[in-house]
């Protein structure tokens, strides 16, 4: 009995340990209603996710002892993350303290767009390697909203722009352009030339200079391009919650931007803000049903995202609906299917979308993969090594494919199995290193802000 009770009571004493309490405050102090906790393993798996009380307080348990991220969000406040160990090696409830972001109202119709008398809260200071700079949740969301950036860079329709990677122009023609454009604003300060210069600027990757170029631009006119360009280039260089403001202010004044929602959408979720961009992309959705652009930003960030995304599934099924002979529509719409409804409650419906991509797009390597997770989920194995067979054929380069085969075989071929996992190995290491280049060659910004107390602490003494 003794035994039993002492093996108890360490029991106990190690959930107790796991426990851990909060409160979330503004940075004058009020508590913050309704803020979202999230705990996230290592990995970036999702532990526990709640919301404050009244107090602004809550309680979160860690399923097990180890490194953890915390991260609290609240609309109109900037993120805050902290790692730390479980269990906690101070007593006391940890203080998160959110600062405002402070953003301007909804003024005016595309018509009427708001001037720029409202100076931003912050200001670029300079560039550095991004290497040094972190990110929010997993890798996976990590490389998504690099992917997303990269997309909505797209929507600019006027030049291709490098991003470090070398230029799209000779660069002397460039030089050229640049001292023209120089000599024309000396005599003629004008909007569009600004722009242009900020094009070329960027072109020759001379990053800041080409930001303050866009600034200027949207300072003299605060057209919707203006807006969308210097936006957008604060998030290729990963400025994001500057990106932040200046999207919702280019929104503000240009309600009916599609591309303005879509590229509010991919800084809110670089940021970390995952619910909010998801909000942000069906609304674009609305604006122009038949477009495709927002929905696949919407998919790639269901595709990436852990749980199922606020609306995703309403406007992906649109999507589907309105090109039911789209590949990635159908493969899109399945996934949020899959995410909303949990292992194999809807596995019928979303085997059947999955079925039809791939009856559409034979070479569509990504369906058969998630074909091979709604198998194995069903306890069909043999579907679901046949499938997994089938992405590995249309893309042997598919890392998590490699994995999930190795799993599969596991059971009775240690052989094939090690093999599966040595290719998953292989694939990995070489994606990392070739995203480790990637984000060397590209530039992040400086950025200071202006009258911003610095964050405190997630504990006070």
């Amino acid at each position: 009995m003794l035994v039993l009770s002492t093996a108890k009571a360490q029991a106990v004493s190690e959930k107790l340990s796991r426990k851990i309490a909060g409160e979330v405050k503004e940075v004058n102090g009020s508590p913050i209603q309704g803020a979202s906790v999230r705990l996230e393993e290592s990995s970036g798996a999702i532990a526990q996710q709640i919301t404050t009380d009244v107090a602004g307080k809550f309680f979160i348990e860690a399923p097990a002892e180890g490194a953890y991220v915390l991260r609290v969000e609240k609309a109109g406040f900037r993120n805050e993350t902290q790692s730390f160990d479980v269990p906690l090696k101070t007593s006391g409830p940890l203080v998160v303290k959110l600062t405002p972001i402070k953003l301007p109202g909804a003024r005016g119709k595309s018509s009427e767009p708001m001037q720029f008398s409202d100076s931003t809260d912050f200001t670029v200071a300079g560039i550095t390697d991004w290497t040094a700079a972190g990110g929010h949740g997993s890798d996976v969301n990590l490389r998504t909203s690099e992917t997303l950036a990269n997309d909505t860079r797209g929507l600019a329709g006027e030049i291709s722009v490098g991003t470090g990677t070398g230029t799209t122009a000779n660069s002397g023609a460039l030089l050229r352009r640049r001292n023209q454009l120089r000599k024309m604003l000396a005599s003629s300060e004008r909007a569009d030339l600004h722009r242009q210069l900020g094009d070329v600027d960027e072109q020759l990757n001379d990053s800041l200079a080409a930001v303050h170029e866009y600034e200027r631009a949207t300072q003299l006119d605060p057209s919707e391009q203006n807006y969308f360009d210097w936006a957008t280039e604060l998030l290729l260089h990963r400025a994001i919650q500057s990106a932040v403001e200046v999207f919702t202010k280019g929104a503000a004044a240009y309600p009916g931007s599609e591309r303005m929602l879509a590229g509010l959408g991919a800084a809110l979720y670089a940021s970390g803000l995952y619910v909010q961009a998801a909000e942000r992309l069906c609304a674009a959705s609305d604006l122009q049903p038949a477009d495709s652009t927002p929905y696949l930003f919407l998919g790639k960030m269901t595709l990436a995202f852990a749980q199922p995304l606020p609306c995703a599934e309403e406007k992906l099924a649109r999507f589907s609906q309105n090109q039911p002979e789209n590949a990635i529509a159908n493969y899109y719409y399945a996934l949020a299917v899959w995410k909303k409804a949990g292992n194999t409650t809807a596995s019928e419906q979303v085997e059947s979308l999955l079925n039809r991509a791939v009856r559409i797009d034979p070479k569509f390597a990504a369906a058969y993969l998630q074909l091979g997770v709604v198998y194995s989920a069903r306890g069909e194995i043999d579907n679901a090594i046949a499938a997994l067979q089938k992405a590995t054929a249309a893309d042997p380069n598919l890392a998590e494919v490699h994995f999930r085969l190795g799993q599969m075989y596991k059971m009775g071929d240690a052989a094939k199995a090690r093999e599966e996992f040595q290719a998953y190995e292989r694939i990995q290491k070489t994606e990392a290193t070739v995203v480790e280049q990637q984000r060397r060659e590209i530039q992040q910004f400086v950025v200071v802000f202006k009258d911003q107390p610095q964050t405190s602490p997630m504990r006070e003494p």
